[in-house]
């Protein structure tokens, strides 16, 4: 870990940065660092270490500068400002992110929908979230590989 990096996110969060969190960064899974995103195993559209769920902190600080800059209006057009205590974990590809609660409220790993401008869970916890992502990108791509 770099301490200048994670003192960064903790201090765009408001708080420590959750110990499972660090826990999963400092033992990333190898495999989730070369599944490619793809459907046809290209890297155009990167790895998954790279998107849903970023591996790199000078990744995670950028994208933790970016959802804070300045507010976007949801579809009422009322502003939406990103909520300090959220951590961006990583995005979808689409305009969407996924997010971790730095304060504990909200337990697992939040999706953001920018479409309408509202979070829902999409994991109960980072174990499951990475375990969805193994069983999208690594399971998938291996079974393709077979046939």
């Amino acid at each position: 870990m770099q301490p200048a990096q994670t003192s960064e996110l903790e201090e765009l969060c408001g708080a420590r940065l959750p110990h499972d969190y660090l826990r999963l960064l400092s033992n990333y899974p190898p495999a989730l660092r070369t599944a490619v995103r793809a459907e046809d195993d290209s890297c155009s559209e990167g790895t998954v270490a790279e998107v849903e769920l970023m591996s790199e902190l000078s990744d995670l600080v950028e994208i933790n500068r970016e959802v804070r800059l300045g507010p976007v209006l949801d579809p009422k057009g009322v502003e939406f400002r990103w909520p300090v205590q959220l951590l961006v974990i990583g995005e979808t590809g689409d305009g969407d992110y996924y997010c971790v609660d730095t304060d504990g409220v909200h337990q697992g790993v939040l999706q953001f929908r920018h479409q309408s401008v509202e979070f829902e869970n999409v994991a109960d916890s980072l174990d499951e979230f990475v375990g969805m992502l193994l069983d999208s990108y690594v399971v998938s791509d291996e079974s393709a590989k077979q046939k």
